[in-house]
């Protein structure tokens, strides 16, 4: 099991800024679907997270690389609010991490760019 990895998270420079003045906050989950789950959602393809990078009126884009602790996977589905007993995280089998506690990532880099 690799209890950490290195994550992205696309997001707008409004929400940036909520998330490097507090956290990764789950009260915001579900804006863009909840495929895998009700939570916060991680890619390891920085691709994948520029598609929700959305661009603000001067083309600025914002990509969080997070250290999220991720431990036990298990595949999500739109119905989960919490992980199943014994996970830490669902995930699409793939490159997707949904997290379902505030502190299980740490945002190690803003980028923002055009």
């Amino acid at each position: 099991m690799n209890a950490e990895k290195f994550l992205y998270h696309g997001c707008s420079d409004v929400a940036a800024l909520n998330i490097t003045q507090d956290y990764f906050n789950r009260s915001f989950a579900g804006k863009n679907g909840t495929v895998y789950g009700n939570g916060v959602y991680f890619s390891s393809m920085a691709s994948y997270s520029h598609s929700y990078a959305v661009p603000n009126k001067h083309g600025k884009r914002c990509m969080f690389y997070a250290r999220v602790l991720v431990g036990h996977t298990t595949l999500g589905d739109t119905t989960m609010k919490v992980c199943p007993q014994n996970y830490q995280t669902t995930t699409d089998g793939e490159h997707i991490y949904v997290t379902y506690h505030d502190t299980q990532a740490y945002r190690q880099y803003l980028i923002c760019y055009k």
